[in-house]
């Protein structure tokens, strides 16, 4: 991986995102081409990310929820 490509990932070790150190490429003389060749599965972890689905949040799915709490 080249230096300057940056993942960011959540506590699970999932990648939600990328950064992009213009800067270090800059310094170390590094072309588009090579950037764009070095994130060629980039679709593939586009596809991995996933998003948490939150379960909705019903009135049925309360009314369950204070059956099961004990006073």
């Amino acid at each position: 991986m080249i230096d300057g490509i940056n993942f960011i990932t959540d506590e699970n070790g999932k990648r939600k995102a990328i950064l992009l150190d213009l800067i270090q490429f800059k310094k170390d003389g590094i072309n588009a081409e090579s950037i764009i060749d070095s994130l060629s599965d980039l679709q593939q972890m586009i596809n991995e990310a996933g998003l948490e689905k939150k379960a909705p949040n019903t009135w049925e799915m309360a009314k369950e929820k204070l059956k099961n709490l004990k006073p």
